[in-house]
Order: C-alpha cells, then structure tokens, then sequence
C-alpha cells in the first residue's frame, strides 16, 4: 500500500498551513462535558435518550457529510479525493452502527455480536485507509525509534487486553475474539494516527491534517477503552469513555471545516 507510486503528480495548496483556534477546540471539549454532565443528571427519560440518540448519529453523519464534501473537492486528485471519500464512507458505517443499533436497543433485539458491529468495525480499514494514502504521498523517512513506537503501541494494547480477559473469562472464547477485534482495529488506527500526526506536525499536510489526526486517535482511544470496559461489563451511557466519542466527532469536523475552509 505505501509502495505503490500515483501515475500523476499531486499538488497540496500552500494554504493549508495555518493556525489551530485552540479557543475553539477548548469550546468543543467544553461541550463533550456538558452534554456528558446532560447524560449523567438525565439517565432515563424518554426525552433524555432521544437527545442521546440524536447526538449519537449527528456527530458521525456530520462527520460523514463534511469528508464527502472535502473529497468533491480533491475530486482531481487520485490521492486526496480518495482518501476523503474512504473517511466519509468510514464515518458513515459508523453513523449506520449507532441508527442499527438504537433499532436493535428499542426492540429489545441487542446481542453481541449484531448487525452494529459490522458497521463499527468497517470504520477501521476505510479510516486506516485515508492515512495509508496520505502518508503514501509523502513518503516521509522514518526513524528507528518511531518505527518501534508505532509497532509497540497496538502490541502493548492487544497484549493487555488478552490478559486482562483470559484472566476473567478463563478461555478465549467469542466474547474474547469479539473485543479482540475492536482492540486490534482500534489500536492500529490509533498507532497510524500517531504516526500520522509527527508527519503532519511539521507543516507539510498543515494543521487541517494535524487536528483531524488528532480526532481520530481521540476515537480509536475511546474505542480501545471500551473494549477494556465490555471484558469487566463496566461500560455505561454515562461512562467517561463517552467523552472521547463527543470530543473526536466534534474534533474531526472542525478539522474538516478547516480544510474546506482553504482549499
């Protein structure tokens, strides 16, 4: 995948290099917490888990619209058109899991795995996709020392996980394997958008490239948490886990925005 060369050149828009409004992303983690304050003083009404449901599909689906909109942008471009467009499908498997999801919830229907859980776990290739093509195009050169953290970070993740499981299931059996699976995505992703973010950090891709980065490892950060959750049954509308979720949707769109913004 990051062998292989693009027939035609590729030009990247000097503007991209600008400023990150830290003031804004101060709002936004201001407002993960709010609405999680919400969900925690509001757990059970009727009308408290409608709001939870409309956020829950309104982030991603924003999400989705925004990268498809960034990828009709780059419509010309062979590496960035592409990239986006894999986000925007990405983000929106991810908005189909949560609509899937609060169906099977009302019904009465959840099991695990579901129909939910292909859609969450299609996030992961499509997303490690649009970072895959990035840093293809740029062919940074890579020190030792990064190549071993990028490698280490879902070896730590995924060897914790199995641990901490065996050590209370006592077997690998599905609920191990089903965990497993968003540990391994998540973790990945997570170690790509690291490796993603020292690249961008020095201007090439611009901060547009760098908040989004950011917004992701925030995502697959909550999700490799919430796989830990599952294996103790701990996890709950009103877990901290959340806040990740809220703060990388909100994140990822203002990134998205940016980059819209000076194309």
């Amino acid at each position: 995948m990051f062998g292989k060369k693009e027939k035609e050149p590729e030009k990247v828009p000097l503007k991209l290099v600008n400023p990150i409004d830290y003031k804004l992303l101060f709002v936004i983690f201001g407002l993960a917490v709010a609405f999680q304050i919400f969900v925690t003083l509001a757990q059970g009404g009727m009308e408290a888990d409608l709001t939870i449901a409309a956020v829950s599909f309104g982030f991603p689906l924003s999400g989705s619209i925004a990268a498809f909109v960034v990828a009709r942008r780059y419509k010309s471009s062979k590496v960035f058109g592409r990239a986006y467009f894999a986000l925007g499908l990405g983000m929106a498997m991810n908005f189909l899991g949560e609509v899937s999801y609060y169906i099977l919830e009302t019904m009465d229907l959840v099991t695990y795995p579901s129909i939910s859980d292909v859609f969450y776990l299609a996030f992961y290739p499509l997303a490690f996709y649009h970072l895959a093509k990035n840093i293809q195009f740029f062919k940074p050169k890579v020190k030792i020392g990064i190549k071993i953290l990028i490698v280490t970070i879902p070896v730590s993740l995924i060897g914790t996980y199995s641990v901490l499981s065996y050590g209370l299931i006592g077997e690998m059996n599905s609920d191990y394997f089903y965990g497993l699976s968003y540990v391994v995505g998540s973790s990945v992703l997570l170690s790509g958008a690291i490796f993603g973010a020292m690249i961008f950090r020095q201007g090439v891709l611009g901060t547009a490239w760098l908040v989004l980065v950011i917004g992701m490892a925030l995502l697959t950060l909550g999700d490799s948490w919430y796989a830990y959750l599952g294996t103790f049954s701990e996890y709950s509308s009103t877990h901290l886990v959340n806040l990740l979720w809220y703060a990388g949707y909100m994140v990822i769109a203002y990134a998205l925005y940016k980059h819209q913004d000076t194309i």
